[in-house]
């Protein structure tokens, strides 16, 4: 279950507690996806507060639009957009949240700093990315991958799914987006898919360059050979994903 609540819930719950959101707040999602943390935030913000997800996937907003009249949320607009276009007047939010998706755009640096400009005075920006590659167990079919298909290591500095994993420079980017008072931190989130096949198909999703690959018929057989490594090696599939949080301030209040 990826929502479940010691799964993506924990990243979401996590987000806009330190985000500070509350009853009344205007909040933007950047990169929803299926509309998380934005449907965890629109329970949040209500009464009289509202959410705006943005994602460069119309499928995936569908399926967070149908997520959100399963709730009955009626407090959350879906917008496609590539997080690198958004155009929000300035000051039009009180916070920005984005879970797993600012390590996979190019320029990071100009989306912070629009995101920056789009906050309220005061207003607070808190994202999650995954932490280091040792530390997050999905990662451990990927050496397999590579062995299989004899591919080198990944340039350094191209977007993908641990291009932000050191606190440091995430905290850098930030800071020099113009945010004060710049906090990281960990959190533990647990991935069940139930199989090696739903598991393929969840890597699919969050890592849009193995989705590249998997469409260019390359890695099928590969990396359900390392799942099934990696359910030897544990017996289930208990994904722990170490991810870091900035919690910021727009500086502007």
């Amino acid at each position: 279950m990826l929502e479940a609540a010691d799964g993506g819930q924990a990243v979401s719950r996590s987000l806009v507690q330190l985000a500070g959101i509350g009853p009344g707040d205007a909040v933007l999602d950047v990169a929803a996806g299926y509309g998380e943390p934005g449907l965890t935030a629109a329970r949040a913000v209500a009464p009289g507060g509202h959410v705006v997800c943005t994602d460069i996937s119309g499928e995936m907003l569908a399926v967070g639009r149908e997520r959100a009249a399963a709730a009955g949320l009626d407090n959350v607009e879906f917008l496609e957009f590539d997080a690198e276009e958004l155009a929000f007047k300035e000051a039009s939010f009180d916070a920005v949240l984005s879970r797993q998706g600012l390590q996979f755009l190019p320029d990071v640096a100009g989306v912070l700093a629009r995101l920056h400009s789009f906050l309220k005075p005061g207003g607070r920006l808190a994202a999650a990315v995954w932490g280091p590659p040792q530390t997050v167990q999905f990662a451990a079919p990927v050496p397999v991958i590579r062995a299989e298909l004899q591919l080198p290591p990944p340039p350094a500095g191209i977007p993908g799914p641990f291009a932000l994993a050191d606190a440091g420079q995430l905290v850098g980017l930030v800071e020099a987006a113009g945010f004060t008072d710049v906090e990281t931190g960990t959190v533990t989130a647990i991935y069940q898919p139930g199989s090696a096949e739903l598991a393929t198909r969840w890597l699919r999703d969050v890592a849009p360059p193995i989705t590249a690959a998997f469409s260019a018929g390359q890695l099928v057989g590969p990396l359900l050979v390392g799942v099934a490594c990696l359910r030897g090696e544990t017996n289930e599939w208990p994904t722990c994903v170490t991810s870091f949080f900035p919690a910021a301030d727009s500086g502007a209040g």
